[in-house]
């Protein structure tokens, strides 16, 4: 079955746009919400008095917590410009007779009009079943235990550019096909994100508990990098209120290993990680 002939394509190719006009629409208020910020920051920086600086202090200081939130925010929005999500799940959560469609992309997006959620975090709790689950009953781990609902679809989807190109139903996380697509898209030599085509096991080992140590072994290019730089974005998304980016530190054998990963953590939301090698740090 080709793209246009799926049942579904008018109405998915139509939810991609929407989405993507909410995107811009965001973004461009963002950059409202920034230019806002620094000027009043400025006016704060103006307005401070060596004898009573209290006042501006506050507002200079509360500015930059802001800044620093709109600014990740930004870059995640600037980034689902063109691939806002790669996946779908239909979740009815037990006791309840209302089917959720939940989109799962790199970032979250609600609207701010009613609060609907269009984009899922693939960190966010509820995003475990698309990469653990199979159609039918399921539980997955929430902050306020383990709940369990039915699922109902899982739609993976090829986006490029804004335009979908493609989408298919499936039962397990991914098929050879996509898998194939993603491992293709290194043409620069460069480390990728895996977040549409994690597998359950991969999964596993990303949302361990934080509290043992986790060893991960196995054989050259079987991607235990890759598991660790997906784990290091999904602790920072869990324990915000615990981490900051800046807590993590990444030692790597030497500087070409450095450039090879340097894209993963940034296309994954996290942008203060520090990533050094033995020698530069023991220099520092």
């Amino acid at each position: 079955m080709s793209l246009k002939e799926h049942p579904d394509y008018l109405e998915e190719n139509q939810r991609l746009k929407d989405t993507i006009n909410y995107v811009e629409i965001a973004i461009a208020a963002t950059e409202q919400s920034r230019k806002k910020l620094k000027e009043d920051t400025m006016d704060a920086y103006k307005e401070l008095n060596p004898q009573d600086s209290n006042q501006s202090y506050v507002r200079i200081m509360t500015n930059a917590r802001f800044l620093d939130a709109l600014e990740k925010n930004y870059l995640g929005l600037i980034r689902a410009r063109k691939k806002p999500y790669f996946c779908r799940i239909d979740f009815r959560q037990d006791g309840s007779s209302e089917i959720e469609k939940l989109y799962i992309g790199k970032t979250s997006l609600s609207r701010v009009e009613d609060n609907s959620q269009l984009i899922v975090d693939w960190r966010a709790p509820i995003a475990s079943v698309y990469y653990d689950g199979r159609l039918g009953h399921v539980t997955y781990s929430s902050p306020s235990g383990t709940l369990g609902g039915e699922l109902l679809l899982k739609r993976q989807y090829t986006i490029n550019d804004g335009k979908l190109e493609g989408m298919m139903d499936i039962d397990i996380t991914t098929n050879d096909t996509l898998l194939q697509a993603a491992l293709g898209e290194s043409k620069d030599n460069r480390l990728k994100d895996i977040v549409a085509t994690i597998q359950a096991e991969q999964n596993e080992i990303i949302r361990a508990g934080i509290s043992n140590p986790l060893i991960i072994q196995g054989a050259a290019g079987s991607g235990k990098t890759t598991i660790a730089l997906h784990r290091i974005a999904y602790l920072i998304y869990t324990y915000e209120k615990d981490f900051d980016p800046d807590n993590f530190l990444i030692i790597a054998p030497n500087r070409l290993f450095l450039n090879y990963i340097s894209e993963v953590l940034p296309e994954l939301g996290v942008e203060q990680v520090k990533q050094t090698t033995f020698v530069d740090l023991a220099y520092e």
